[in-house]
């Protein structure tokens, strides 16, 4: 991992960037630490900063390796609509690691990989996928320091939704794709659960709860709110009606049976990792499909297929030569 540095480029200027001193360079004089062998062009606190938590508390929970289920694996296949195989020897980028559930994928499949994310979970990434050749950083997706329209694969899947502006963000995802290339990304979509009750469930307002806390309250706070419901979902995972009306007053992430998960403690760590994710993201913002299929024919994309599924609204889309 970031054994040649030499494809980054300044996300301010475009200037190529050297490494110098422990810091990456470029000609005039602008600079970017490189910590724990990854460079970093964001402040260490942002709005993220809750995401980069979670992830190294939970770096392995979601990885096919650690689960023995291809459940990131069948997730990527399907949104790169039967290209996966593809990607061998080509170059990819990925907008949003986390962990690096889909790193693991694309390294497994060939990629020459670029990845980063905005939080600290570039640190979790790292410690599952660091032993690999790819390169590394810790980066936003509105100023990414790699150089545009070189990719033959743009990927982005769980992030576009937590970002500030979902329209700007896909549109700096666009930058970077070749002619001919292809952009990956999926969305959360704007249903009936996106409402506080009684439309939706539960969820609306415990994370309105859960933000109102100070920072460092939070995972504590998640923490006990999980163990107070979790057994209770549990007694009831056969009965699905008890399961709809849970989700209507609870509002816990639970994925019992949908996920066959190994063990009681297994759906738990996912419970707890999905309430927390689901519970402290800055931004959270809702599409539906003709909006995003909107989007990527204003930007020009040509065989764009966006469709219900996974996380809300998935896209495959390419750019034109």
């Amino acid at each position: 991992m970031n054994e040649d540095l030499s494809n980054l480029r300044s996300p301010i200027s475009r200037l190529k960037l050297s490494v110098a001193d422990g810091k990456l360079v470029s000609d005039i004089g602008e600079t970017f630490p490189i910590l724990s062998d990854i460079p970093r062009f964001v402040p260490a606190e942002n709005y993220a900063s809750d995401f980069g938590r979670q992830w190294n508390h939970f770096r392995r929970t979601q990885l096919d390796s650690v689960t023995g289920l291809p459940l990131s694996k069948d997730r990527l296949a399907r949104c790169f609509c039967g290209e996966l195989s593809q990607v061998a020897g080509k170059r990819v980028l990925e907008a949003g690691s986390g962990a690096g559930r889909f790193t693991e994928i694309l390294l497994d499949h060939g990629a020459k990989l670029d990845s980063f994310d905005y939080s600290s979970a570039v640190e979790a990434n790292a410690a599952n996928n660091g032993t690999r050749p790819m390169t590394l950083v810790q980066a936003d997706i509105r100023q990414m320091p790699f150089e545009p329209a070189s990719y033959d694969y743009v990927v982005c899947l769980g992030v576009l939704q937590h970002t500030p502006n979902t329209e700007e963000s896909i549109a700096k995802l666009w930058e970077m794709v070749r002619p001919g290339g292809a952009v990956v990304l999926d969305h959360y979509r704007l249903t009936r659960w996106s409402f506080p009750p009684p439309i939706g469930g539960g969820g609306y307002l415990r994370r309105k709860k859960f933000l109102r806390l100070a920072a460092d309250r939070r995972w504590d706070a998640v923490r006990q709110y999980v163990d107070r419901w979790f057994p209770i979902y549990w007694r009831h995972r056969d009965n699905k009606w008890m399961r709809r009306v849970l989700a209507r007053i609870g509002g816990i992430n639970f994925y019992y049976p949908s996920l066959p998960l190994a063990s009681k403690q297994d759906h738990y760590e996912w419970s707890l990792l999905d309430t927390h994710d689901a519970t402290t993201d800055y931004y959270r913002r809702y599409r539906t499909v003709a909006s995003i299929e909107r989007t990527l024919k204003s930007l020009g994309a040509t065989a764009a297929h966006v469709w219900k599924g996974g996380n809300g609204v998935e896209a495959f889309a390419r750019k034109p030569i």
